[in-house]
């Protein structure tokens, strides 16, 4: 129970960032311990497995219903998927209202707390070579490159022009340090996608659409990585690491943008929240350890 409480909530997190541009619902995965089993449990739902469970189900079979649960890790995904679809339902409006009015002061709670369970993620590593720092480096210059794309702003976009849109944004989700939201605000679908999840019943094609997009997207990056822990998992963590830190320049961008005319109370605020979200990835660590 307490377990699975844990995931709900890590769940809820990774939602949240879902809906921050530059802030990866992946990375949360990632520093929070869950991410390789993940991968892992996606990259088992495969069509075999998938007509298993399905076959179980139309034929009453409990044991090919039981099987093909287990394989793909099912009570895992369903716990943490409730936590992600909590806070992206509920917390759409919220995080608009929050990213219209607040952005610096979300931004800020968010680089303290990636930046903190950077270190988290480095210590876990268990070689630390001059080829893992090099391919670390690579990541770094690779998520720093997305602070200078642009965003755009599409209003009537087509519907394979959403089905990519889920493809892509699903394929980032997966990578920590790229932001799903972040691609979607590239491709000028951010606005038109998080309006549709204000409504969800009215919109049901477009999710249905984007959905299809974003499942072959989850069928191909799962098994990207799968390939790439069995052939080295210390670069591929140093990779991802690297990606993850050199990706903080958009919420630092941001926090810069916005930020430009603040007072000094808002400043401190900021700097009060930095610190806050670092101490909430700290802090686990901590008492882990004690």
């Amino acid at each position: 129970m307490k377990g699975g409480l844990k995931l709900y909530l890590k769940g809820m997190l990774m939602g949240i960032c879902d809906l921050v541009p530059g802030i990866s619902g992946g990375t949360i995965a990632f520093i929070t311990g869950i991410y390789e089993r993940l991968i892992r449990a996606i990259y088992y739902i495969t069509p075999g497995t998938v007509w298993l469970f399905i076959k179980g189900v139309f034929t009453f079979n409990k044991t090919e219903v039981k099987e093909g649960f287990r394989r793909v890790d099912g009570l895992f995904l369903l716990i943490l998927i409730a936590g992600v679809l909590t806070s992206i339902l509920l917390g759409a409006r919220l995080m608009s209202f929050l990213l219209a009015h607040y952005p610096t002061f979300v931004f800020s709670f968010f680089l303290g707390l990636i930046l903190a369970s950077s270190k988290n993620v480095y210590t876990e590593i268990e070689v630390h070579s001059n080829k893992n720092l090099m391919v670390g480096i690579l990541g770094v210059l690779i998520g720093i490159s997305l602070v200078f794309l642009s965003p755009q702003s599409i209003h009537d976009p087509s519907m394979l022009y959403i089905a990519v849109g889920g493809f892509a944004a699903i394929m980032a989700l997966f990578l920590p340090g790229i932001s799903g939201a972040f691609i979607l605000l590239i491709m000028g679908l951010y606005e038109f996608i998080l309006q549709a999840v204000h409504n969800p019943i009215k919109h049901i094609d477009i999710f249905l659409v984007f959905a299809v997009g974003a499942l072959i997207g989850v069928y191909i990056i799962s098994r990207i990585i799968t390939f790439c822990f069995k052939a080295n998992k210390c670069m591929t963590l140093y990779f991802l690491l690297g990606l993850v830190v050199g990706t903080l320049g958009v919420p630092v961008k941001r926090i810069f943008e916005d930020g430009h005319d603040f007072g000094v109370a808002s400043l401190v605020i900021s700097i009060i929240l930095c610190l806050l979200g670092a101490s909430v990835a700290l802090l686990p660590n901590k008492a882990k350890k004690k």
